[in-house]
This record gives structure tokens, C-alpha cells and sequence, in this order.
């Protein structure tokens, strides 16, 4: 009789340290799972022709990544099964009917549909059908402009999609695609006219090295990955001690 008390403590000591530590691993492999995000919606079309909308990828991760078997989802509206490899530190450029949206630069991807200018949801979801990066605006685009054609731009690949702060209307008209985005603009000065030629000018050379913080960042969340998977392996061992202490405890 003696044993049930001790089997009982362990079990509230095992329940105790999984509320901690399965919800920390979890929000830590949610954040290994952002490699790739939507960087731009050109959502209002081109100055020839409000249909010629487009949207781009880009792949924080340092690999390429294949995206055969993920999808970008346009909630109330349309799916687009993506295909094909994003390059590390690259874009994935997807644009709408043909390939003559952006008649200079080649489509990754063709889609059929399109994006409603009061705004929409858009979810990208991976093979397995987890949802990757996510950007809401189903009460209207957090930024871009209808009228001159400036693109909504991500300011940062890191920073939250899901938030109207983390995005801002694009300086060029038309947009940045398959080049980064426009430096972040401050309330008081916008930028001058050769630092946005050298932004437009970025290829993918000089775009590793500008996202330099990105991949540091990235090999932050890899190395909490890996801590929290040696606090799993611990946590398991403890987890066994207890119960051949407590089958020992019911022999006895």
C-alpha cells in the first residue's frame, strides 16, 4: 500500500515537467519551420495591367529547399501547389496566367486566380500540411498602393508576417522581385536615390552577405533545437528511473 503514494508523486512530477518542456520544444520547432516566407504581394497588378499580380518566396535557410508537395493557400478564394527548388538565400517567384506578368523575369510558378484588392488571408502550408507563415490581412492589405503600383514588401524575412509592422509599401514602382526589398523606411527620411539603386541593383551574391544576421539568427534557433533535444533525452531517462523505481515499489 505504501507505493501508491510514491507512484502517484512520480506521475504529478512527470505531468509537471511536460507542461514546460513539450510547449517550449514545440514553439522552438515552429521557429526552425520558418526557413521559408512570403516576402512580397504584388496584390494591385502592374502599371500594364491590374491582373499581372505576382507573389515571391524567399528561403532564410542556408540549403534549398524543395517545395514539391507544399502549398500556398488564398483562404475563401484559391490554392497553389508549388513545385520545383528554392535556392538558399533565394526567391521563388510566382506570377499570375503567364509568364509574361514580369516579361524581364522568369516565373518559378504559374497560378490561375486572383487576389482581391480589399485583402486576403495567405497561408503557406508545407508537404505535410503545417502551416509555415501565414499573413492576414482579411481586413485589407497591410500596405502597397493601388494607385502607383508599389508592392507590399516584407522589411524583413525575419520578422513576424502576421503583424502590419513587419511590412511596409515598396520605394520602386513595381516592386523588388528576385531582389531584396527596399531598405526599411524611417518616419523622417526615405531613402536617398543611390542607396536605392544599389538595393535594386542586389543580386543574389550580395544578398548572402546582407543577410548575413539572418543566418546567425538561423543557427541560434538550430542550436536551442539541439539543447532542447538533449533536456528531451534527460527528461525520458528520468521518466524510465521513475517507472522501473515504481514496478520495484509494486513488486516489493
Amino acid at each position: 500500500m505504501a507505493a501508491r503514494p510514491t507512484i502517484l508523486l512520480d506521475l504529478i512530477l512527470i505531468a509537471g515537467l511536460s507542461s514546460w518542456i513539450f510547449p517550449l520544444f514545440s514553439q522552438c520547432s515552429a521557429a526552425e519551420n520558418k526557413e521559408i516566407v512570403i516576402n512580397e504581394i504584388a496584390w494591385m497588378g502592374t502599371e500594364k495591367a491590374a491582373s499581372d499580380e505576382w507573389l515571391e518566396l524567399y528561403n532564410n535557410a542556408n540549403y534549398g529547399i524543395n517545395l514539391n508537395g507544399w502549398s500556398l493557400k488564398i483562404q475563401g478564394s484559391f490554392q497553389i501547389a508549388l513545385k520545383g527548388m528554392i535556392p538558399a538565400k533565394g526567391f521563388y517567384l510566382l506570377e499570375r496566367s503567364d509568364d509574361q506578368t514580369l516579361p524581364n523575369i522568369p516565373a518559378d510558378m504559374i497560378f490561375k486566380g486572383s487576389l482581391a484588392n480589399k485583402g486576403q488571408k495567405i497561408g503557406l502550408y508545407n508537404k505535410a500540411g503545417i502551416l509555415i507563415d501565414e499573413v492576414d490581412c482579411s481586413q485589407g492589405w497591410f500596405s502597397g498602393d493601388n494607385a502607383s503600383k508599389q508592392t507590399m514588401e516584407r522589411i524583413s524575412p525575419e520578422k513576424d508576417g502576421s503583424f502590419a509592422g513587419s511590412w511596409q509599401t515598396s520605394v520602386p514602382l513595381g516592386g523588388t522581385p528576385r531582389i531584396k526589398n527596399s531598405l526599411p523606411r524611417s518616419p523622417k527620411n526615405n531613402p536617398e536615390p543611390e542607396e536605392q539603386k544599389k538595393i535594386e541593383g542586389t543580386n543574389n551574391d550580395n544578398l548572402s552577405a546582407n543577410m548575413y544576421n539572418s543566418a546567425k539568427s538561423s543557427q541560434a534557433i538550430s542550436l536551442k533545437t539541439k539543447f532542447l533535444a538533449l533536456v528531451l533525452a534527460i527528461f525520458n531517462g528520468i521518466i524510465i528511473i521513475f517507472l522501473k523505481r515504481s514496478l520495484k515499489q509494486i513488486k516489493n
